[in-house]
């Protein structure tokens, strides 16, 4: 139309529409590393939402066992004071094994806890 590349004239015009592409060029990449940055931001919430629902589900089930070790363990205790010898003796072993066990669930609630309050404060911070 103007007999070559070079000779088509520059206007004005054309320069601030080349100018303005540029500036849109870089706003919708702007726009688009931050849609990704809020993506990434909303995957890494869910993901911690999810790993704290769980946590609080295993502190749960560990809750449960451990209230039924200390009543088993009771249990047999309490079994055991009516019984002589070594039925007796037996008993009170069974007993004290249980007992270590609910011991070891309750340092298992503690360490979950401590969890727990980490992926809190974490999701908090987000």
């Amino acid at each position: 139309m103007h007999g070559g590349v070079t000779k088509v004239p520059l206007t004005p015009e054309l320069l601030s529409s080349v100018t303005s592409a540029r500036v849109r060029y870089r706003m919708h990449l702007e726009s688009e590393r931050k849609k990704k940055e809020s993506q990434a931001h909303s995957q890494r919430r869910i993901m911690i939402e999810e790993e704290l629902e769980q946590l609080k589900k295993t502190r749960q089930t560990i809750q449960e066992v451990a209230e039924h070790l200390r009543r088993d363990a009771d249990k047999m205790a309490e079994e055991a004071e009516g019984k002589q010898g070594s039925k007796m003796a037996e008993l009170i072993a069974k007993s004290n094994a249980l007992r270590r066990s609910y011991k070891q669930k309750l340092t298992e609630l503690e360490s979950l806890g401590e969890k727990i309050a980490t992926k809190a404060a974490e999701l908090r911070r987000l």
